[in-house]
């Protein structure tokens, strides 16, 4: 899909600045990515910066046509194919000739293994490589094709990346390297540190941390969506310290102002809505548990409850609903499914309640859910299990909001807490959401924007240091061919000190 770009260029009289967005989450694709990068788009184009997005051609993808409208007319869409790369290698004889001497003192599997367990083994192996740092590493020759293209068409200011999916970074980084544009790179979740990323292998986890070392040493800048995650970063990789600051997500004002509620059913049924999917150690299986202890402890209560699920109906490989049947507490789950942005909003705004699904153990603190601040904006009470120390409760506490905390893990606190917010035991105060209109995304865009202004004049916007930049040894051939425009790649120095950050 390629829209209308308006012909300008920036200089030093005001005109439209130009940023290359590689993103993979991206309308119509539906997931929670898709709103945070796709808020940047609106707004940035509002602050006078037009956009080319590298993306994906959607597949297997949840979709949501209506996003596409909300795409400015200035912004020109590259979709790219994302090949399955296990699918072309797996079939080369190398690969498992390859794969066998790597995992030979490489695999965690016990040294004498069950008939068929060392076959299984190299097979995970190598389909674990071929899928590092993500699965999505087959779009990256077809999307910096499609970027290189796009800046011999209109060369940005800066290149902008997105994770999840890391491989977005990669192809920024290729970008950037071949072509001298600044690059920033924005985190939506960890890279490395991740609870949800299983590396397994010794040269699997050296090989992403390898990867991971090369996007952080070379980005301009760094953007991380939560404060714990920038702090985390910069404890682990003091390398990033100078250049790395937190842009936190948040909502957009305007798509509040004409939600219209939808309730599921009547108003004397209290309605609780968790709202996208559950996954890894966010499991529905402990709501359930909890709905039973509910079931057990206040029946009458429990026969005017109503648990909705929105977005995928299954958990690790099983209906939600035969879960649910399971726990004995179907009759208290409606299982309703994808359904588009607008529509979701819709039945967060006809809900009683809202409910976060937070996890537990290692990394737990360093993510925010993208839904939070939608929560907010609808101000419906929330009901969060999450861990003590999770960011989360920062920000319900800054927003004001009437909520129900609880570890993930106490399946007895989380039982009292659904019962709290049914009988309504935690009331509103007087200055009840006062501090959500701090999350607007129009807010947030500003910041991005102030960073783009600061690195792609040469500076960055947070430390101050200045942009030196050093000829890539494609730009050597090009000057050597006498092309005055030859490709360089910039780095990062401290502006007053001989010590390398």
């Amino acid at each position: 899909m390629r829209r209308q770009v308006r012909d300008t260029t920036t200089d030093s009289g005001g005109q439209r600045k130009h940023w290359l967005c590689v993103a993979y989450a991206f309308p119509p694709v539906n997931r929670s990515g898709t709103h945070r990068t796709l808020a940047f788009v609106r707004h940035l184009d509002r602050l006078g910066w037009d956009a080319t997005a590298i993306t994906v051609q959607p597949t297997d993808e949840p979709i949501d046509a209506s996003l596409l409208e909300r795409i400015p007319a200035s912004t020109t869409v590259k979709r790219t194919p994302c090949r399955d790369l296990i699918d072309t290698v797996k079939q080369l004889p190398f690969v498992g000739r390859a794969a066998e001497r790597s995992t030979a003192q490489d695999a965690p599997s016990p040294s004498i293994a069950p008939p068929g367990e060392s076959k299984r083994s190299l097979r995970d192996w190598a389909s674990r490589l071929l899928t590092t740092p993500d699965s999505k590493i087959g779009w990256i020759r077809s999307a910096v094709s499609a970027g290189l293209e796009a800046v011999a068409r209109r060369r940005p200011d800066v290149i902008y990346s997105t994770s999840p999916c890391m491989s977005a970074h990669l192809i920024a980084l290729i970008l950037s390297w071949r072509t001298g544009v600044p690059w920033v790179a924005d985190f939506r979740d960890p890279w490395r540190g991740n609870p949800f990323r299983d590396l397994r292998y010794r040269t699997v986890n050296w090989w992403d941390a390898w990867l991971e070392r090369r996007v952080l040493a070379r980005a301009s800048h760094i953007i991380c969506n939560t404060s714990t995650a920038t702090n985390e970063l910069i404890r682990r990789m003091p390398l990033v310290g100078g250049k790395c600051t937190a842009i936190p997500n948040g909502y957009d004002r305007e798509q509040f102002d004409r939600v219209a509620p939808t309730r599921i059913a009547p108003v004397e049924t209290f309605v609780m809505t968790h709202c996208g999917q559950f996954y890894g150690p966010r499991s529905p299986k402990r709501w359930f548990r909890a709905l039973r202890r509910v079931i057990e402890d206040a029946p009458r209560l429990a026969r005017r409850l109503q648990f909705a699920l929105i977005g995928s109906e299954q958990f690790d490989g099983r209906p939600l609903c035969e879960l649910a049947e399971e726990a004995g507490v179907a009759n208290q789950v409606r299982v309703l499914g994808p359904m588009s942005h607008a529509d979701t909003l819709s039945h967060m705004a006809g809900s009683d309640a809202l409910v976060l699904a937070g996890s537990t153990g290692a990394g737990a603190h360093l993510q925010v859910p993208n839904k939070l601040f939608e929560y907010l904006a609808v101000r419906r009470p929330i009901i969060a299990a999450v861990a003590p120390h999770s960011p989360v409760v920062d920000i319900l506490r800054e927003a004001r909001a009437v909520a129900h905390i609880c570890d993930p893990d106490d399946d007895s606190g989380l039982a009292s807490v659904i019962q709290d917010a049914v009988t309504g035991r935690r009331a509103a105060g007087d200055d009840a959401w006062e501090g959500v209109p701090a999350f607007a995304r129009s807010r947030r865009a500003a910041e991005l924007a102030a960073v783009f202004e600061g690195v792609s004049a040469g500076r960055d916007s947070v430390t101050g240091r200045v942009v030196r930049t050093a000829e890539s040894p494609r730009g050597r051939v090009e000057r050597a061919r006498g092309d005055a425009e030859s490709v360089q790649v910039t780095q990062v120095f401290p502006a007053e000190s001989s010590v390398d950050a």
